[in-house]
């Protein structure tokens, strides 16, 4: 599957804010079944944009006294 943009996610945010299921994103023509359906994609699209989490590993350091 292709990667998401943010205007794809501002122009679906806009869609079901304004309660409609058919229109355009990205110069297509799109139809949802639902708004559930546009919730859930919306929730994909924002796990795809989010930024993923850097693991960091610390390694303990020991000295001996002097």
């Amino acid at each position: 599957m292709s990667g998401y943009t943010q205007q794809q996610l501002d122009d679906l945010r806009s869609m079901t804010a304004k309660g409609i299921t058919k229109g355009s994103m990205g110069g297509e023509s799109v139809e949802f079944r639902s708004l559930a359906d546009m919730f859930r994609l919306i929730a994909v699209i924002e796990r795809s944009l989010a930024p993923t989490a850097t693991v960091r590993q610390h390694f303990p350091t020991f000295r001996r006294g002097t």
